[in-house]
């Protein structure tokens, strides 16, 4: 097993490159960014010099006193290249910068400019066509005292691993997932952990796996605090049923959790909007169960940056519908996969500061 995480780490790692941006103080930042050479200055905004440049794994690093690392103090992202174009970079940006705010870390770049950087170090790895890549932007307040105090830290660090994602087995998709439930660990309410803050947190996430381990399960459904369905572990959940007698679009009912629990997906999103174009009746609900899952005549997905959409075809031994992925899930991840194609929902890997500019200025 360990031989297994060394290989796939390294194999990660030797089709990487990360951007990192922090301020500049002898002493406390560290040292590659202090090396000729190895650096470009970014501005002196905050009042101290501020620093960025891309780097291999290896060479890259974060303080010891990054408040990102000490208290989970940040946001991030996950965003997938895929047909040579970076799906729905733009919204992923926009939901960064809230994020941001929403914490109350004041970004050091403009959205366009951060979003260049960032694309710049996506052709420094230089992925093949049609290689599947996957960026992992990060802000967090930046380095500080031992405290948690943020008023403590000096300014914001930001950091960009991009590499390759893998989280689920090709053939899963053709023959689905069953999950199990998290039932002790659940999902925060928004008064103690705002779920639309994609924040540096994942630690109830973490625990609510640990929960379900040894069960052979890829994916754990969590529950809010009255039992109802909140999300998975790291994607939305969805569930499809027909009414009436089931031939026409209108009969199609998708329900999905409202986003008190769970994060609005941007990926979710575009399977809502693909689903309302079919013609799809779509209900957003705050009592789904885990036995509204299971049974004849239903379907069940996931959906995230990762996984895409993920066919679920069974709850802890129960089968969803006929234990195999629906028709209606196979048209929608059709949907999607067309999407990652469209030029309209990303911008190419190669393109120009010109043409990422044009990009940006869409709207």
């Amino acid at each position: 097993m360990l031989d297994q995480i060394v290989k796939e780490l390294s194999a990660v790692a030797r089709k990487s490159r990360v951007f990192v941006s922090m301020p500049w103080v002898e002493g406390l930042t560290p040292e590659f960014l202090g090396r000729e050479g190895a650096f470009e200055v970014a501005g002196r905004s905050e009042g101290l010099e501020r620093r960025h440049g891309i780097y291999p794994m290896n060479v890259a690093s974060l303080s010891t006193l990054d408040h990102g690392g000490l208290y989970g103090d940040g946001c991030f992202e996950g965003i997938l290249i895929n047909n040579n174009q970076v799906f729905l970079y733009k919204e992923h940006l926009v939901r960064w910068f809230e994020g941001a705010q929403r914490l109350g870390i004041k970004f050091p770049y403009t959205m366009e400019d951060i979003g260049w950087q960032i694309m710049r170090t996506i052709q420094a790895v230089g992925f093949a066509d049609n290689e599947r890549g996957y960026l992992r932007p990060v802000l967090t307040r930046g380095f500080g005292n031992l405290g948690i105090n943020p008023k403590k830290c000096l300014a914001p660090t930001i950091y960009c691993v991009v590499s390759t994602i893998q989280l689920y087995p090709p053939e899963a998709y053709d023959r689905g997932i069953e999950l199990s439930i998290a039932r002790h660990v659940r999902r925060p309410s928004p008064e103690v952990l705002d779920p639309n803050v994609k924040g540096l947190n994942y630690l109830n996430n973490i625990r609510g796996l640990m929960e379900t381990a040894g069960r052979g399960t890829l994916e754990t459904l969590m529950l809010t605090k009255d039992g109802y369905v909140a999300e998975a572990t790291a994607d939305n959940i969805f569930l499809i049923k027909r009414e009436g007698d089931g031939t026409s679009a209108g009969d199609i009912h998708i329900y999905t959790p409202i986003t008190d629990y769970c994060l609005a997906g941007i990926t979710r999103a575009q399977i809502l909007k693909n689903a309302r174009a079919m013609g799809f009746t779509i209900h957003e609900v705050p009592d789904m169960l885990p036995s509204d899952l299971i049974g004849a005549g239903k379907e069940a997905f996931m959906t995230g940056t990762g996984c895409g959409l993920m066919p679920v075809v069974g709850l802890e031994g129960n089968a969803v519908g006929d234990g195999k992925p629906g028709e209606i899930t196979k048209r929608l991840l059709a949907a999607i996969r067309e999407d990652m194609a469209d030029s309209r929902y990303g911008v190419s890997m190669r393109a120009t500061r010109e043409e990422y500019m044009e990009y940006m200025s869409r709207s």
